[in-house]
Formats: structure tokens, sequence, C-alpha cells
């Protein structure tokens, strides 16, 4: 029984140890669509630095996995693909929200005026 406890104790320090070495950006709040006022070019920035974050962070997790090896144990595999997994799939979801509530201004007109091209009949 003792022995046990020491073996899992040793395993979840080193899959501990390994996520503790990547540094997860903080969440970007992003408020609802008629909260954001004139805040639409900070919240652009603030999720910029956020995706230049989880970048660095999918980049540490994915060069720890690659540097476990082959022989790495299965639950130190596992753990760090699932922080990879979920630090994409959180992004995925903030990049949703940001562009369901942070609207892009509308596109300019054409310079033409928006006529027809083309020969006049």
């Amino acid at each position: 029984m003792q022995l046990t406890k020491i073996l899992c104790a040793g395993l979840l320090s080193v899959v501990a140890g390994t996520g503790f070495a990547c540094d997860m950006p903080p969440l970007v709040a992003i408020p609802a669509k008629d909260k954001i006022g004139d805040k639409a070019e900070q919240l652009g920035a603030e999720v910029k630095a956020y995706y230049d974050g989880m970048t660095a962070y999918t980049t540490c997790v994915q060069a720890e996995l690659a540097a476990a090896g082959q022989n790495a144990q299965p639950i130190v595999k596992a753990v760090l693909a699932q922080r990879n997994n979920a630090a994409v799939a959180e992004f995925t979801a903030v990049k949703k929200l940001y562009d369901a509530n942070v609207a892009a201004p509308p596109a300019p007109p054409p310079a033409d005026g928006g006529g027809k091209r083309g020969r006049n009949r």
C-alpha cells in the first residue's frame, strides 16, 4: 500500500511538473454585444495578445510532448495532449464569441461608386 502511494505521488509529480513549465495566458473577457461601446479596439488588442499567448502555450506543450519521447508513460502523453486540445478549444470559443460580439466595421463602398463594370449597351 505504501509503495503504491509513493509510485502514484511520483507519477503525479512528473505529470504536474510538465504542466507548470508552460504558462497558459489569462482568459479574455468578451462582454455582451451591447456592452462593448468604444472598447472594440482594446478588445481586439487583448484577443491578439491572448492568441499570441495561446500559440506560445500550445507550442510549449507540444515541445514537452515531443521531449517526453516514445517511451513516456501513457498518462503523461494523455495529459499533455489533453492540455493542448483544451487550449485549442478554449481559444476557438473565445474567437467565436469575439467574432459574434465585436462586429467588424462595414466595408467601405467600392471606389467606382458601386456601378456596374463592363460594356454599356
